[in-house]
């Protein structure tokens, strides 16, 4: 889980005070989002944290904008948003450009990525971008160092859009002679109970799209400004609020200990920490030491409070490049230098530019003109960027000039020959070099049952290919789109993404669950193939399912022999233990580095067990990807790998020679 930036801490006017336990709370909150940044196995939950940001953000913002309405009959909304400019912008402006400058550290293949999300940093559609990337299956499990943004983008569309729906609900209240109260908790209660609805049912089925999506936090907010709107002064007696303080810090610390990457989160699991965080602004003024006070009001905890919005600006970059650097998550010791160097650009940060913007008095229409200035700078500079790489060189090269996979079948071949400065595609392009069917969207995503075909070839050809599996099937398909160019077949292609031909749902990390749509696609795929009645099944699948599905993969299979389809395995392709492209570009021996021991790449192969299980034939490529001792990244001045393991289109396309020999395709179409 990606977590969101703590800041949006809320602007109050600045006739409002600072709130001590409040204050405290945000030092609680970071230090738990940072914890679990530099060493998840500590505090596995510690992204909870975030959470509470966004229940402090809610808390502030709403009582500002009421008590504003209150004492003015009105709200002032430019210049609600040109304090939230001067607040916030500066700062996140600083680092976006420390961002920019760090490019050159990162690979190639990855600076249009960074790129991209800084200008949807900008833009305040981060959080959509990451939600687009949580389940599109060829964005990888790239941590791009703009990504703590997202929650900088939900904060300032709730605010964007949250005085535009409270403005005239109260006026027209304020005319009727209701109470402003009662109507501005109202519309908290509902946005609130309907996000909360929309979190609860969307996170187990998407919980990619419901961690990011500003439509599944917002009740985080409302229940921030439902308590700004309810808690009258005083109106919690002393001894509760010593109580609500205790409970609250407990609450978020059980969170963090309790919660991990396998809980579905936000939906029901974000009401412990969300609520805790309550508890603790409720008690804000209990005298009770053991309340917590002493903790939340200690020096140290209002100065981190007081930086905990640069904090978190600068701490996610200074970890994604020491990762980077050194190709390694940190340690205890350099893990505690991180924190360090993030407090002190924190410090350096809210000193220079947090408040000297903050406390200077620049005009309303000017702020908003000049942050508006400042967006569309970025926005331009990160759009022309991508402009100008798009009109570069195509990524996917023809590869019609080079020998690819033919190469490893002449004796005279040796890969370590290889002239390294030329083969295609380029590292820079690699991640673009994708099969057609991406593009053609014929690949099922991971939320959807329906069997998409990608269909190459003349319907009238006399040999019917048919091609099941998830991406390792996927990365095929351009093999089987030039034997079908050349009218040799014609080829339909049925995969989805993440998902084993089984006859039994299985487990899915990332989903949290089991993953029921992969079952329901597979049995959607047989009754395609029993109307179909192909020539030929053959299944390709990625390494590492659980064993536990493999049974309900032999039922699969069983039941297309059964109807006396010619079902045939494919054996796993290699799966490295670097980016392929990364290791082409830095590494000092690349010949030999980015040759990985054929005895390292192979996993537990779910086609293998299944084939043998069933005594079913298997294809074998591994002697075109392999020699007897390594296999090499590339072969005939092609890039084999767009990433640890799945194949480049371009290379792909060179087996379409492999497969016609293994299938004896030539025989087949005479």
């Amino acid at each position: 889980m990606q977590e969101a930036l703590p800041g949006l801490q809320g602007i109050m006017h600045p006739s409002h005070h600072v709130i001590k336990e409040v204050q405290g709370l945000r030092a609680i909150a970071v230090l738990s989002v940072l914890i679990y940044h530099v060493w998840p196995e500590v505090l596995p939950g510690g992204y909870v944290g975030v959470d509470v940001f966004f229940v402090i953000s809610g808390f502030l913002i709403t009582g500002s904008l009421f008590k504003e309405f209150k004492a003015k009959a009105e709200i002032d909304i430019l210049g609600f948003y040109a304090r939230r400019i001067r607040r916030l912008l500066p700062a996140a402006t600083v680092v976006s450009i420390a961002v920019a400058l760090s490019i050159p550290l990162f690979p190639k293949g990855q600076w249009p990525d960074i790129v991209s999300g800084i200008v949807a940093s900008a833009a305040y559609v981060q959080n959509w971008f990451l939600a687009a990337q949580a389940v599109d299956y060829l964005a990888g499990d790239t941590k791009g160092p703009m990504n703590h943004f997202w929650s900088l983008s939900v904060e300032e569309q709730y605010y964007i859009i949250w005085p535009l729906i409270l403005l005239p609900v109260l006026v027209a209240v304020r005319k009727a002679g209701l109470d402003s109260r009662k109507a501005f908790g109202w519309v908290v209660t509902a946005v609130g109970a309907g996000s909360l609805a929309f979190s609860v049912y969307l996170t187990p089925l998407d919980p990619g799209t419901a961690y990011f999506a500003t439509t599944t936090r917002a009740w985080e907010l409302a229940l921030g400004g439902a308590l700004a709107v309810f808690l009258a002064p005083g109106g919690v007696p002393q001894p509760l609020k010593a109580a609500l303080g205790l409970a609250g810090i407990l609450g978020i610390v059980a969170a963090s200990l309790a919660f991990d990457e396998s809980t579905q989160f936000p939906g029901y699991a974000a009401l412990l920490p969300t609520l805790a965080a309550t508890a603790v602004i409720a008690s804000s003024g209990a005298q009770e030491a053991w309340s917590g006070r002493i903790i939340l009001n200690s020096r140290l905890f209002q100065y981190l409070g007081d930086i905990s919005y640069s904090l978190y600006l600068w701490h996610w970059p200074l970890i994604a490049v020491y990762a980077e650097v050194t190709e390694r998550s940190p340690g205890l010791a350099d893990g505690a230098l991180i924190l360090l160097a993030s407090c002190g650009l924190a410090h350096v940060s809210k000193v220079f530019v947090e408040d000297r913007f903050r406390s200077g008095f620049i005009a309303t229409g000017k702020t908003i003109a000049t942050g508006a200035a400042c967006v569309a700078a970025i926005l331009a500079l990160g759009v022309g960027y991508l402009a100008v790489s798009e009109q570069e060189p195509g990524p996917i090269a023809s590869g019609e000039d080079r020998p690819g996979v033919r190469a490893m079948t002449d004796p005279r071949y040796d890969w370590r020959n290889e002239d390294l400065a030329t083969f295609i595609p380029r590292p820079e392009h690699v991640k673009a070099d994708v099969p057609s069917i991406y593009k053609s969207k014929c690949h099922q995503n991971q939320g959807r049952t329906a069997v998409l075909t990608c269909t190459y070839g003349d319907p009238t050809a006399r040999t019917k290919i048919v091609m099941v599996g998830d991406s390792h099937a996927g990365h095929f398909y351009p093999a089987f789109e030039e034997l079908a160019r050349k009218g040799s077949i014609q080829f339909h292609g049925l995969s989805k993404s993440a998902c084993l031909f089984s006859l039994e749902a299985f487990y899915h990390p990332p989903l949290k669950r089991l993953y029921t749509e992969c079952l329901e696609w597979s049995k959607n795929v047989i009754a395609w193939l029993e109307r179909e009645r192909p020539d030929l099944v053959l299944v390709a699948q990625s390494p590492g399912y659980p064993e536990t599905a493999l049974k309900g993969m032999a039922e699969a299979w069983s039941r297309l022999t059964d109807m006396g389809l010619d079902v045939r395995g494919i054996r796993s392709t290699p799966w490295l233990k670097f980016d392929a492209d990364r290791c082409l570009a830095e590494s000092g021996n690349r010949s030999v580095d980015c040759a990985p021991p054929r005895d390292d790449v192979f996993r537990m192969d779910p086609v293998l067990t299944t084939a043998r299980e069933l005594k079913r034939p298997v294809l074998d490529l591994t002697k075109y990807l392999c020699d007897a001792e390594r296999c090499p990244t590339v072969i005939g001045g092609i890039l084999v790998y767009r990433d640890r393991h799945h194949l480049t289109a371009t290379f792909a396309k060179t087996l379409s020679h492999a497969f016609m020999s293994e299938l004896s395709l030539d025989k087949r179409v005479e």
